[in-house]
């Protein structure tokens, strides 16, 4: 049985410690998901990397995969809900393993797996370590029509400098040669990363060489953090935190404008194009606006995890559409379906002859 108290590092054996942070997410009930239609599943537990500013290895345990038999149960059990769009979990989901007698499981072979459910439609898996961002599991997204092409990778810093005392276990180099590999291998890829702005030491050189990666990279979007000292972690024993928080957020706003920039930039090459997109339901803009009735502005998100709006009818939600993309910001895409013969009450709006 599980038990009761998640033990600490050192406070017993180590097979102890691994059983007395063994969990189960149990299923949730499909009106806690995101949508009815989308669910997350984890796939991992724990984690062994220590960076310096994260609690979570001591927290969480260390980093074991659960059972490949149990994980495609649980995703059976979604698709039976209803569910279409899986999103695997892990602290570093890209290096999960399970091995059994013999046989070992990685990533990809769980991707393969879980592909064949009847009634999935996408698989995704966040987030990612950038040194197990292997040959072999990029292959398997590639391959796999159900695999999204979105990857969450955070790189954290574009300072070699930074990312040692971060004990981040790579360089600048190292990202950059997996991202090469990411754009090599699989078509239409998006890449989107997080940052730490203002980490301890951290100098106007090693910020702006943090900026010349988010260029050179041109994720689809960052999620950027100012540094803040969390009790417990190696960084608060041992770095100081020297960074003024004045300089922090400016650093943090001159991250986020490059960004922005890019993303506006990359997201207006889809003028004129058609995405495919899984409805997720009514758009936050016809939430805030307390809109009602079957006539909603909807959105949704295509394969590499743009989010989508455009005018059109509830009745879409948990249905993969056809979207003309005909405007774009930095964060979203703007279009209109396009109707066909085949789903005529799903797909026919009097909104979409005027997009």
């Amino acid at each position: 049985p599980q038990m009761a108290v998640s033990m600490g590092r050192k406070d017993g054996s180590q097979e102890d410690i691994r059983r007395s942070h063994e969990t189960f997410d149990p299923l949730r009930d499909p009106t806690m998901r995101p949508t009815p239609f989308q669910a997350y599943l984890r796939i991992q537990i724990g984690c062994d990397k220590f960076c310096t500013y994260c609690i979570v290895p001591m927290t969480r345990g260390p980093e074991q995969g659960r059972s490949p038999s149990i994980i495609l149960a649980e995703a059976q059990e979604l698709a039976r809900q209803g569910c279409k769009e899986i999103t695997f979990l892990g602290q570093t989901v890209n290096s999960y393993k399970y091995t059994e007698g013999d046989r070992t499981t990685r990533l990809a072979d769980l991707l393969e797996m879980v592909h064949e459910v009847d009634g999935i439609e996408r698989l995704k898996f966040v987030t990612s370590y950038p040194k197990d961002m292997t040959p072999q599991l990029l292959k398997t997204v590639n391959e796999l029509p159900k695999c999204s092409t979105y990857l969450h990778v955070p790189a954290q810093s574009g300072s070699d400098e930074v990312l040692k005392r971060m004990k981040r276990g790579y360089t600048t180099d190292d990202y950059y040669q997996m991202m090469d590999r990411i754009n090599e291998m699989v078509d239409g890829a998006s890449v989107s990363s997080d940052f730490i702005v203002g980490f301890c030491g951290e100098t106007d050189a090693d910020f702006d060489m943090t900026v010349d990666l988010v260029r050179r990279c041109r994720f689809k979007n960052s999620f950027i953090f100012k540094y803040s000292v969390r009790p417990g972690t190696k960084g608060a024993e041992r770095l100081e935190d020297d960074v003024p928080d004045d300089v922090k957020a400016a650093r943090n706003n001159a991250l986020l404008d490059v960004q922005n920039e890019i993303s506006k930039e990359d997201n207006l090459k889809f003028l004129g194009s058609r995405v495919e997109v899984l409805v997720e339901g009514p758009s936050k803009t016809s939430i805030k606006r307390k809109e009602d009735g079957p006539l909603r502005q909807m959105t949704g998100r295509t394969m590499c995890d743009r989010i989508v709006v455009w005018d059109g009818n509830i009745r879409q939600a948990g249905n993969t559409l056809p979207i003309l993309i005909h405007d774009a910001s930095a964060h979203t895409l703007f279009g209109s379906v396009e109707t066909t013969d085949s789903q005529p009450e799903v797909l026919a709006m009097p909104t979409a002859a005027n997009s």
